[in-house]
């Protein structure tokens, strides 16, 4: 098997990039971005709810 790194960058693809070549790429980067953020976000909220919970637990039974 050929190793790839032999070869110039250029050989491996099927042509230059098109400038919708570049722009779908952009456009997939951003939405992968914006998928990241939005689990993140959730991740931050459920730790938020786990700490607010064990807070709530603790002042009931110091409450006693």
């Amino acid at each position: 098997m050929p190793d790839h790194r032999d070869k110039p960058a250029s050989a491996m693809a099927h042509g230059p990039a098109k400038c919708s070549d570049i722009e779908r790429v952009r456009e997939d980067v951003d939405e992968a971005d914006a998928r990241s953020v939005r689990v993140e976000e959730l991740s931050l909220e459920r730790h938020r709810q786990r700490v607010a919970s064990r807070v709530r637990e603790h002042m009931k039974g110091t409450r006693t």
